[in-house]
């Protein structure tokens, strides 16, 4: 009887769903991820997956997420407060928003202003840290280039109505190039 009335007792606050290294994800951090992909793919009008797949998929991301801000941390990467009210500032901007505006129309939204500054803190340490370990490495020579288009052409001509959106691509020239070249 008294393990009984012990047990009506504990009320569960939260639990951990995965360890990653020597941090944890909690239930509680993949239910609000869980419900932020929600929100953002009804307000894109695309169709929800089972809730199951999308909260494996939401389970992975916060593993890999967890993982990668470990790294970032552990490699020196920061984001300070003044980047960070920048990167707010362009963000309210895009939206043709003033800064409390914007900031009303997210707590309007349900998202709490703070937590969406720590999100983004993550996101920007994260496109570093991206930046760093894998755009700066990234190579293509021409051999590569060649054997793409010819793969991707059929008996020679490019395929109609394709478009390719190429960032970021850095040209090495020799060093007394012509302008030719």
């Amino acid at each position: 009887a008294l393990h009984a009335h012990a047990q009506g007792r504990i009320t569960l606050v939260d639990r951990i769903v995965a360890v990653v290294n020597n941090e944890v994800v909690t239930a509680s951090e993949l239910n609000d991820r869980v419900a932020a992909a929600i929100r953002d793919l009804r307000r894109q009008g695309t169709p929800l997956p089972a809730a199951g797949v999308l909260e494996k998929q939401m389970l992975e991301r916060l593993i890999l997420d967890k993982a990668q801000l470990q790294l970032a941390r552990d490699s020196g990467l920061r984001v300070d407060e003044v980047q960070l009210d920048r990167a707010i500032e362009r963000i309210a901007e895009s939206n043709k928003l003033s800064l409390l505006e914007f900031r009303r129309t997210l707590e309007r939204d349900g998202v709490d202003f703070d937590r969406f500054r720590e999100e983004l803190r993550q996101q920007i340490t994260l496109s570093r840290l991206r930046e760093r370990e894998v755009d700066d490495k990234i190579q293509v020579n021409d051999s590569e280039i060649d054997l793409f288009l010819q793969e991707s052409t059929a008996e020679g001509t490019p395929a109609a109505g394709v478009e390719y959106n190429i960032e970021h691509v850095l040209v090495r020239l020799p060093e007394q190039a012509a302008p030719e070249q």
